[in-house]
């Protein structure tokens, strides 16, 4: 479905603020049937009723501009729903296709007929109320069903309000333009009402005769005074119109002919004997029989006057001339007032003009006859038609035959019409608040709290009427049961105790006394209830009511633990009615259970065997077979117990009471709770080769709040302990802790958890599974509670956990206890071990030098005081210590007792200080004895060898003998040294070169030269080729110049002063 808006003018002109403009809403829907009805609701709200499922709406075209008469068009709960601002008062309705609907909104002022004539055709206008025009296509009104008139009927109702308020929006100017713009364009003339006081009769013309749009009758106004709710007989005479021409009153002037060709209709006045406001214009009554079409022109309508009596006055409608047969037929006056007000009864109306002839005059002797009798039409105090008012007599009657028939829901509006009756007599107005109490209490029987409000108010209000009725003591009955039902104990007590001291004859008492004590009891207010069953056995003992209360007060004194007293009241109703059981079989079970508390359970067997003999398919009498087999075992009558306990199981097979019966055959007899670990360990030795655990856990599954499920799981904890499962029974008493922890059970789970984590704690600090101690610590809160301070060795298995875990942090945190002095004889050397090695692994040098310092007095293992001696020399060489770090290295090189890497580290370390000493001597020695101690550990093949090491003591051995001119011993370590140097190493080249120079320093001139042009040749790229061209240079160079010195061969070849080689 889509909409489109568009604004229109009068004529098809411009909009303007001369010619005010209506809009346009057109709709086109998904197929003709679509829409079912129009209706206005409220004064800006269009509602379009739709067949079928809600459309979605779409907009085609410019949206309404801002200030548009056309607010809003949506669709909200399967309805199209058109929101109108207040400016506009009016709207027309057509189809201009079976699936384009148009509504034309117009604005005050604005309503203009001719919009009707542009269509060619009447339009529907304001409602449902549809026109049909030749050659046009039929309305969609016209099509709708016939169940759709009432609706039709509310709908021209709503638009007759709107009018009428859009209509007092307006100013007078306003008001009167609208109208002659709508007079005219039916081609009539305007009444021109003048502001006076007095009141107007219209004088009708006889014929249109003047040229317009086509004759159509008109309609005058219709005034009418206030009425008096006390009739026609009681109206003032200077306060009416009459319908006669007074004897002191001219006639009014007959229309002129000129008027008459114009339309026109001209008024008169008559002044009443004082002052009187302008008389509201009201709805036109039903119009009388048209008159012939030569009939002669009316009389002017004089002001009304009172009639003599209500039966002389019938309402008298208006009268309508209708013009010639050919003219069309005249549009209704537009209807403009509400109707309200209270309905007299009485008659009020006007008297009936004759056939023939004006009032006053031209009747003759007709005028003087007597008039026939009209239809009585009631009226409001406004003048506006009513409905008869209803029989209260009659609807009394109907009332009652409703009621007869349990139709109370439907007895309600009758009665509420009867209460408004301002004329009910006493007597009918008292039976009638009653009945409404008495429907109000029925409607409401199956939901008491819904109507307490209502029956109470309907109730009080009854009562209160007449508080001598006789009714009374009823009403305080109901009042006293409304509360009960809804749980107000207090109030129902006091209307209880009112009716019984005030009609304490009266037999509702004993009803209200026994409801309220049933209450009582199922808020187990029993020494309440007990004093209001007691009132009915005392002061009422023939009620009907007796039997129950009896019932009802031995249950009171039962409860009491009064069992001695309740026994009594159990005689008195076996005695009194024997055979109430069998109406209530539950009674035997009120019987059995005092017989038990007073400690007489074999009459209590007999009255259960009696109800299960009596109702044996009776819900829960597996659950009665139960307990008594567990009385029979308590009696110490083993074999029926089993018995019983065996066909409950067979019978009632995976039911709780099965599962506790199993449980009953499993143990051997009756543990329940309180129970403690002693006891049921001979149970679990007694059955170690059955089913425990399985029953243990069908029962708790079963339930997670009945006793014998809670009891299960404890008692499951308990066995697994005694299994030797001691983390699985740990857990169990922990969830059975923490789902019941007020039961009388809890303290045993605590013991349970305990006994299983010292169980548990021995195991894992034997199979040092330290993992699992932590769980358990972290696990189980009650563990650390019962446990208190830690101990050394929970602390130690704590912290090696969280190692394992990986949180570093808290572990050491809680080992660093172990650093203190005195050293711990069990742990301290472990704690020092683990933060020994994890500084080492860190190379936290600081920290190692700390360690040290705090463990320096500890009685240390000597390979562990070694390897912390090692690692605080190498963590002050690190930290660049140098004089700390030479002494303790001096001191572990000769050290025969460490391990050989740790010398070897210690002696390199030296040899490097002696090298930055310049200590060459020193030097020589340390170096040889680094190379010896790390290629000891090479060829023992030891994760501590260093090849660089070596490498690098090599090399200072290089140095020092090519400073010490030990050329010959210089290139043996250079031998040695290309051992770690592959061709393909960077080094290489390097390396090459260097050899070169200390071949040429032995004089080696062609083995030097060999090498620098093997470097030349195959590493071009490096930078010790340019070097390496550079020396080959020199050798040339330095070639030539022996040539050229005093006795070479150079000077004896060449001329003097030619160089050598020049031509």
């Amino acid at each position: 479905m889509s909409w489109s808006w568009a604004p229109l003018a009068e004529n098809g002109g411009a909009p303007s603020a001369a010619r005010p403009a209506s809009e346009r809403l057109s709709l086109n829907l998904d197929n003709p049937g679509q829409v079912r009805r129009l209706v206005r609701s409220g004064t800006n709200t269009l509602l379009l009723f739709l067949e079928g499922p809600a459309p979605e709406l779409v907009r085609h075209g410019a949206a309404p501009v801002p200030g548009a008469m056309l607010e809003s068009v949506g669709v909200s709960n399967g309805q199209v729903r058109i929101t109108l601002s207040p400016k506009a008062v009016n709207h027309v309705m057509r189809r201009s296709s079976p699936s384009v609907l148009d509504i034309e909104i117009f604005a005050a002022g604005a309503q203009h007929e001719d919009a009707a004539a542009r269509q060619g055709g009447l339009t529907q206008t304001s409602g449902d109320d549809v026109a049909s025009s030749d050659g046009q296509e039929p309305s969609f009104a016209v099509n709708l069903p016939a169940e759709a008139a009432k609706g039709f009927l509310r709908s021209a109702v709503a638009m007759l309000d709107d009018v009428q308020r859009g209509v007092r929006a307006m100013s007078a100017s306003d008001m009167m333009s609208a109208a002659r713009a709508r007079m005219e364009g039916f081609g009539q003339s305007f009444f021109n009402f003048s502001a006076t006081d007095a009141a107007i009769a219209a004088e009708v013309p006889a014929q249109r005769t003047a040229a317009g749009t086509g004759g159509s009758t008109l309609q005058g106004p219709s005034l009418m005074s206030r009425v008096n709710p006390g009739g026609p007989e009681n109206w003032p005479d200077e306060k009416g119109l009459s319908t006669s021409i007074p004897v002191n009153a001219a006639p009014a002037a007959s229309a002129t002919p000129a008027a008459a060709a114009q339309g026109a209709v001209s008024a008169g006045s008559i002044q009443p004997a004082q002052p009187a406001t302008q008389a509201a214009p009201q709805p036109a009554l039903p119009a009388s029989p048209t008159r012939p079409a030569n009939a002669p022109a009316a009389a002017a309508l004089p002001a009304q006057k009172p009639a003599p009596a209500p039966a002389q006055a019938p309402a008298q409608p208006p009268v309508q001339m209708q013009a010639a047969p050919a003219a069309s037929p005249a549009k209704p006056a537009e209807i403009i007032g509400n109707v309200s007000g209270k309905v007299s009864g009485d008659m009020v109306g006007l008297p009936s003009q004759a056939d023939k002839g004006g009032h006053g005059g031209g009747g003759g002797a007709q005028g003087a006859k007597e008039e026939p009798a009209r239809p009585v039409v009631y009226v409001d105090e406004q003048g506006n038609p009513v409905e008869k008012p209803a029989d209260p007599l009659k609807m009394m009657d109907d009332v009652e035959r409703l009621i007869k028939e349990r139709k109370f829901v439907e007895a309600l509006p009758q009665l509420e019409k009867l209460k408004e009756m301002p004329s009910l007599s006493a007597e009918l107005r008292e039976k009638t608040l009653y009945y409404i109490s008495d429907c109000t209490w029925a409607r409401y029987s199956d939901n008491p709290l819904a109507g307490f409000e209502p029956i109470v108010s309907a109730t009080s209000e009854a009562m209160n009427f007449n508080l001598r009725s006789i009714r009374v003591p009823e009403a305080l009955l109901r009042l006293g049961l409304v509360n009960v039902n809804v749980g107000n104990l207090v109030d129902a007590s006091g209307y209880i105790v009112a009716m019984y001291r005030r009609y304490p004859d009266y037999p509702g008492v004993a009803q209200g006394f026994t409801a309220l004590g049933k209450a009582q009891l199922k808020r187990h207010m029993d020494a309440q209830a007990e004093v209001s069953f007691a009132m009915v056995l005392d002061k009422y003992p023939e009620s009907s009511f007796l039997q129950e209360a009896s019932v009802g007060l031995a249950q009171a004194l039962s409860n009491q633990r009064k069992y001695q007293n309740a026994q009594v009241i159990l005689d008195f109703i076996s005695k009194r009615w024997p055979r109430y059981y069998i109406e209530d079989p539950l009674f035997l079970f009120l019987q059995a259970g005092n017989d038990e508390a007073l400690n007489r359970p074999a009459d209590a067997l007999t009255l259960y065997w009696l109800y299960y003999n009596l109702v044996p398919a009776q819900k829960g009498n597996d659950e009665l077979l139960f307990k008594m087999g567990d009385m029979y075992a308590r009696l110490g009558n083993k074999a029926a117990a089993d018995f019983l306990y065996t066909y409950l199981t067979r019978l009632f097979a995976d039911s709780p009471v099965a599962r506790m019966a199993n449980l009953r055959l499993a143990e051997g007899g009756i543990y329940d709770a309180p129970i403690n670990y002693e006891a049921m360990s001979q149970v679990f030795a007694r059955a170690a080769s059955g089913n425990l655990q399985k029953v243990y856990t069908d029962l708790a599954a079963a339930s997670r709040t009945a006793p014998e499920s809670v009891t299960a799981r404890i008692k499951e904890a308990m066995w697994l302990y005694w299994s030797k499962r001691y983390t699985e029974a740990m857990g169990k008493a922990a969830d059975f802790i923490d789902s019941y922890p007020e039961n009388v059970n809890v303290a045993q789970a605590r013991d349970i958890i305990w006994l299983a984590f010292q169980k548990e704690l021995a195991n894992s600090m034997a199979e040092k599974n330290y993992g699992r101690i932590l769980i358990l610590w972290n696990g189980f809160p009650l563990v650390r509670e019962r446990y208190g301070a830690i101990d050394p060795r929970m602390r130690y298995a704590l912290a090696q956990g969280m190692l394992e875990r990986g949180e570093e942090k808290p572990a050491l945190d809680m080992m660093a206890e172990f650093l203190k002095s005195p050293m711990d004889p069990q742990y301290g050397e472990a704690a020092f071990t683990e933060f020994f090695n994890r500084y080492l692994k860190a190379g936290d040098w600081t920290k190692i030098l700390d360690l040290g310092k705090i463990v320096s007095t500890w009685p240390l293992k000597p390979q562990l005081r070694s390897q912390l001696d090692y690692a605080m020399a190498l963590s002050a060489q690190n930290l660049n210590l140098t004089g700390p770090a030479l002494a303790m290295w001096r001191n572990l090189a000769d050290r025969q007792d460490i391990p050989v890497y740790q010398r070897a580290y210690a002696t390199y370390f030296l040899a490097r200080d002696a090298e930055q000493r310049k200590d060459i001597r020193n030097s020589y020695t340390l170096n040889r004895k680094v190379i010896e101690l790390f290629t000891q550990l090479q060829d023992e093949r030891s994760d501590k060898a260093d090849p660089q090491r070596i490498k690098d003591a090599m090399l200072s051995l290089m140095d020092i003998c090519e400073v010490a001119n030990r050329v010959p011993e210089a290139l043996e370590w250079l031998a040695r040294y290309n051992a770690f140097v592959p061709q393909n190493s960077p080094e290489y080249p390097g390396l090459r070169f260097r050899e070169a120079r200390l071949y040429r320093k032995l004089g080696d001139s062609t083995r030097a030269q060999a090498l620098l042009e093997d470097i030349v040749r195959n590493y071009a790229d490096s930078p010790f080729a340019k070097a390496s061209t550079a020396e080959l240079h020199t050798f040339e160079v330095s070639r030539d110049l022996q040539n050229y010195l005093p006795g070479g061969a150079g000077s004896q070849a060449a001329p003097a002063g030619k160089p050598a080689g020049n031509p």
